[in-house]
């Protein structure tokens, strides 16, 4: 698929910031095409755990954690609330682990079903919780939007400290406590739910003026939600992901040592390693059966149920990637049959899809095809269904001109979820190509690159490399730096790697380095050996394969020049 290539523009001058802090010019032009502030990129560069706000800025944070040094003290049954997802599970986790070591002997945890109570403090979970005797119920990833279910919790004598990440409604909540950084004035709004259950807790050993080591040993966990959930990689996010990932390469905690042994994680783990191997093998729970399992796997102090419950995930991922092997397989044949110039957003439905995949499907249509894609699940009236979008459509606000349509919706920018009656799904899709027409221009349609510097391999030293490491941990918010190489040749073996992947080696004067390039197999027959001349954008990445971990250059796009 073509791609259009635009450079990023730069904030600050890169040359001055590459003088004042002692960096290659390229490196400098990537600082200065992020979103940081010029005083802020020596905290970048060297993030430490003293940059993160004191948690007590939350308006709630006080009452919370009085709340439950009382609960603790008075030895009260806490229910915590918990979701299904990775981030929810995290969480849910490292405030099991701290409570019980401060002294809560009386824990209760709660995940929602997610076939059968959905996303959010569950009625089901609330009710259990006043059966159970229940004095203070603490939710994580979950709980702004829960008006009636707090209220029932409430009028039965249940105090609820609610930590969410989640955007309010206009109504809140009666809960006891609300600590969430989209309410209020915290200064950092988009800590994952993981995050904001790590501030309620680092505020709680402040309280009880107890050391903080403990809780540092529990960044892993917290690096795991934030990565998991697309929360973006900058300031305070960045510090605890910085560190979770330290803890996270030694972890002591027996369930994420198995679960690297049965994923063959030996390296160096970095975010994409959580995001591609070990979230989707904790979500397979939740997806397909019931996310506890995952729960018990970052709790357990046992070795051998650790290694018992990840073989389970294990199964469970490998039964999630053939079922979504499947669906891919029978959407690409629906969107294969399509007018792609009529249909500028892909509806695709089929019964019985499975309901916990069709989001991950959905996810890579949207990245084949560069459309809005909204994959449906049909039961015998109604579908469950599943979206994602590309960056200029707004797919929350299409679905929300669309509402007359649908039984429910809700979602965000780039991700929703919604229900709809059968017979409706035809209207749906006409609705929502209408909004894509009115919206959206066909260049919209062509995937876009950003590239943030020109760099010669003659640059990509030693000393480079140091640097670039320094601009780690990569993600939403702080993408994998997208260079430009040009006029390289292509010199050795071009090689096809697997169905639709390419090897080579480029070189310019006496400089060469080996590029990988993902979804490219059509140049094999295109590149001439010792002729081809190429421009090349690409990011850095490690080769795992090799002994050494070396750099290599992953090929996004290619032109040939000759």
């Amino acid at each position: 698929m073509r791609k259009r290539w635009h450079f990023r523009e730069y904030l600050y001058d890169p040359l001055s910031i590459s003088m004042k802090y002692s960096i290659s010019l390229p490196l400098a032009r990537v600082l200065s095409s992020r979103e940081i502030g010029e005083d802020e990129i020596e905290s970048f560069l060297n993030p430490k755990l003293e940059h993160l706000n004191s948690p007590y800025l939350f308006a709630d944070m006080e009452k919370a954690v009085e709340r439950i040094r009382k609960a603790i003290e008075s030895d009260e049954t806490i229910m915590i609330h918990g979701d299904y997802d990775v981030d929810g599970v995290s969480a849910l986790a490292l405030l099991y682990r701290n409570l019980e070591r401060l002294g809560a002997s009386k824990i209760i945890p709660y995940i929602p079903d997610r076939f059968n109570e959905g996303y959010g403090l569950s009625e089901k979970g609330v009710r259990e919780a006043i059966e159970k005797g229940v004095g203070l119920i603490i939710t994580v990833d979950c709980g702004v939007t829960a008006v009636d279910e707090i209220k029932l919790a409430r009028d039965a004598g249940i105090d609820v400290i609610v930590t969410d990440h989640h955007e309010a409604k206009e109504v809140l909540p009666p809960a006891f406590a609300l600590i969430n950084p989209k309410v209020g004035d915290y200064p950092f709004r988009e800590l994952a739910g993981v995050g904001v259950a790590y501030k309620l807790m680092e505020a709680l050993y402040e309280k009880l003026d107890l050391d903080k080591k403990p809780l540092y040993w529990d960044l892993d966990l917290v690096a795991l939600g934030t990565v998991a959930d697309v929360v973006p990689l900058i300031d305070e996010n960045r510090v605890l992901v910085k560190f979770g990932l330290i803890v996270l390469n030694d972890t002591l905690k027996a369930g994420l040592k198995a679960l690297k042994s049965t994923a063959h994680l030996n390296g160096e783990i970095f975010p994409w390693h959580i995001s591609f191997i070990i979230a989707p093998r904790l979500n397979a729970a939740g997806r397909l059966s019931h996310a506890e399992k995952a729960f018990r796997l970052l709790v357990t102090k046992n070795g051998e149920e650790a290694m018992a419950i990840a073989r389970e995930l294990e199964d469970e991922n490998r039964k999630r990637q053939n079922i979504e092997k499947q669906i891919l397989e029978e959407a690409r044949e629906m969107a294969a049959n399509l007018n792609l110039d009529e249909n500028w957003v892909l509806v695709l439905g089929k019964r019985d899809w499975h309901e916990g995949v069709i989001g991950i499907v959905a996810s890579k249509l949207t990245e084949m095809y560069h459309r809005p894609t909204l994959l449906i699940s049909l039961g015998e009236d109604m579908g469950k269904g599943s979206a994602r979008s590309i960056p200029s459509f707004h797919l929350y606000n299409a679905l929300k001109e669309a509402e007359d349509i649908l039984i429910g919706f809700g979602g965000h920018k780039y991700a929703a979820g919604f229900r709809i009656e059968i017979d409706r799904i035809g209207d749906l899709r006409e609705a929502l190509n209408r909004v894509a027409k009115r919206e959206l221009s066909e260049e919209d349609l062509i995937p876009e690159i950003y590239i943030d510097s020109k760099i010669e391999i003659s640059e990509i030293t030693g000393e480079f490399l140091k640097e670039y490491e320094k601009l780690a941990p990569f993600g939403l918010g702080n993408p994998l730096p997208v260079f430009l190489l040009e006029e390289a040749e292509v010199v050795g073996e071009i090689e096809k790697v697997g169905d639709n992947h390419l090897r080579f080696t480029v070189r310019k004067g006496k400089d060469f380095l080996r590029v990988f390039a993902p979804g490219h197999a059509e140049f094999v027959n295109r590149l001439e050996r010792g002729k081809s001349l190429i421009d090349l954008v690409f990011q850095l990445v490690r080769n795992n394969r090799s002994p050494r971990a070396e750099y290599e250059l992953k090929a996004l796009d290619i032109r040939i020049k000759k």
